[in-house]
């Protein structure tokens, strides 16, 4: 199956909000012009309806997009079609385009702060998205506040298929509740224990104190694996310490659906004469060895990655479309345009931003990118 007959047969799922009379831009063609200038990076509705005309011969020849809509048109579009029929779209594609199998999935929130000074969105707009280490994005759901980001978090892993694989979040949602959901839905967890868990918070950090991990003993109560990195100047020692034995910790442990392993990470950072040290306690539903549960919590910075592509290449926190809706759904174009160049950047001194601007300049470059995808 060729890459356009992908995107018509997963677009076309969409149902076209749209009144039937007098509509001269099919659907599935505004939603391709849409994908292709944002995987060229043109995310703002102005420069896409650039670059339909800059490129009209090649969007006509490989995309069969006939005619380029007006910004009136493409506005109204992208503030009438629902978000959750698109994402549902988007994932289809990747997953077509990406065969990647993912193991991990993170969870976590991004405000888009000019949404706060926009009349026409009531509150600053949160999205919470569920990201795997595939570089997919599953799904995501749009709050109003940082702390409804708890109940969406839940929400979403109800509605994904977690079956076999580990959910990361941060220290906000480690609560008993998410832990059960999880585990329910046939999935493991690493969570970050958090200082509103009262005397479990402070006892696990007791037991993973410096004065404890410094100790050099064949006897050890812990399984540790470290690994050490330098770049820059700066030189950084992780290790993870795993309690071998969680008997101190049998009143709390069935109050936690699941709970196996109980561990630390301690970050030590050395650059220019100073050192500091960092320790985060996680709590876990995995079986599974001390450099497994380190690299989940490792990976589960990708999300913020993600995030920080979002505002750097796509300068998202300044996006001005004056509805929810719009907004929502050319975020979800956004996170398909980093998924798809993350898994085909063709050395690891190339950027995303590059990648993009390659595919601006270089028609055949945007075509080999999709095409490395389709045949994985």
């Amino acid at each position: 199956m060729s890459n356009n007959e992908i995107f018509d047969m997963y677009f076309g799922i969409i149902e076209d909000p749209r009144c039937e009379v007098n509509v001269i831009h099919p659907l599935i063609d505004i939603l391709k012009l849409v994908m292709v200038a944002v995987l060229c990076g043109m995310d703002e509705l102005d420069k896409i309806i650039d670059y339909g005309e800059n490129k009209k011969d090649f969007l006509r020849e490989e995309f069969n997009i006939q005619l380029i809509p007006s910004k009136a048109t493409l506005t109204r579009v992208m503030a009438l079609v629902n978000p959750k029929w698109l994402s549902l779209s988007i994932v289809c594609i990747l997953n077509t385009l990406i065969k990647n199998k993912p193991e991990q999935i993170m969870l976590d929130g991004k405000a888009i702060k000019s949404t706060d000074a926009i009349r026409t969105i009531k509150t600053m707009m949160n999205i919470v998205t569920a990201y795997t280490d595939t570089g997919i994005s599953l799904g995501q759901i749009t709050v109003d506040s940082k702390s409804n980001e708890i109940p969406a978090v839940r929400d979403l892993v109800e509605m994904l298929n977690i079956e076999g694989m580990v959910v990361t979040a941060d220290a906000m949602h480690c609560q008993k509740e998410t832990a059960e959901i999880v585990v329910k839905n046939k999935g493991d967890y690493v969570l970050q224990l958090k200082a509103n868990q009262g005397n479990f918070y402070k006892d696990v950090y007791a037991m993973f104190d410096d004065k404890y991990m410094d100790e050099v003993d064949t006897d050890c109560e812990y399984e540790t694996y470290s690994t050490i990195e330098k770049s820059h100047g700066r030189i950084e020692k992780r290790t993870c310490y795993v309690l071998n034995e969680l008997e101190f910790f049998t009143d709390y442990i069935s109050e936690w659906k699941g709970l196996k392993k109980i561990f630390a990470v301690k970050r030590e950072v050395e650059k220019n004469g100073e050192k500091t040290t960092e320790i985060s306690c996680y709590l876990s539903s995995k079986n599974t060895t001390a450099e497994k549960l380190m690299s989940y919590t490792r990976k589960h910075w990708e999300i913020e990655s993600m995030h920080h592509i979002l505002d750097v290449t796509y300068d998202e926190d300044n996006c001005r479309l004056l509805t929810q809706r719009a907004q929502e759904n050319i975020n979800i174009f956004r996170k398909m345009g980093v998924s798809i160049h993350k898994n085909n950047l063709k050395n690891k001194k190339q950027t995303i931003k590059s990648s993009m601007f390659n595919c601006l300049l270089n028609d055949a470059r945007l075509i080999e990118l999709l095409q490395i995808c389709n045949n994985r």
